[in-house]
């Protein structure tokens, strides 16, 4: 029994700067107001890059999807508003996403290519949370893929991308939550 605690312990002191890595980080210049609406969802620089090989419907579908994402997380905590004009801004980018399987773009493009095809996904995103007036309140950052290639196989096109959205949004709405209460 011993033993078998020992290589736990260890497996997980190992695992503990991966891990670590791949948090969500949040910094506040001031106390979040509400209600927040959520400005922008834009794409970074990385995923720009390979948005002609991913094809412009799935840049479409990753934006719709954290979108409806951070709208149900800040509902469920009570922070998302809708009137502009006594709102605070959150500014979102998706910096970086992989797929874990080809997308209908790819495959078109690479006639070797098959939907069974797949390996490890995710994603990195990034926000700000701004005034009316522009002063940024809050930076969010947030980066998760896929650790184990055996999970893979069983995923769609997107899973652990949509994971990575679906972590950031809870995280996000509970780090306001704790800043407002803590006073920041």
């Amino acid at each position: 029994m011993t033993k078998w605690l020992s290589a736990i312990l260890a497996a997980a002191a190992l695992s503990a700067p991966a891990i670590a890595l791949q948090d969500f980080d949040a910094s506040y210049a001031a106390e979040p107001q509400g209600p927040i609406i959520i400005a922008d969802i834009t794409v970074g620089a990385e995923l720009a890059e390979k948005a002609d090989e991913y094809g412009a419907r799935e840049i479409d579908r990753l934006t719709g999807r954290l979108h409806d994402d951070l709208s149900r997380e800040l509902a469920e905590a009570g922070w998302l508003g809708t009137d502009t004009s006594a709102a605070a801004l959150l500014y979102v980018t998706i910096e970086d996403a992989t797929p874990n399987r080809p997308t209908f773009a790819q495959m078109g493009r690479q006639p070797g290519l098959d939907f069974r095809s797949f390996g490890l996904g995710g994603a990195e995103v990034t926000a700000e949370l701004r005034t009316a007036d522009g002063a940024v309140l809050a930076t969010y950052e947030y980066d998760w893929s896929g650790t184990d290639i055996r999970f893979a196989q069983y995923s769609s096109t997107w899973t652990d991308t949509f994971r990575t959205f679906d972590r950031f949004a809870m995280r996000l709405s509970d780090s306001l939550a704790e800043a407002a209460r803590s006073g920041m």
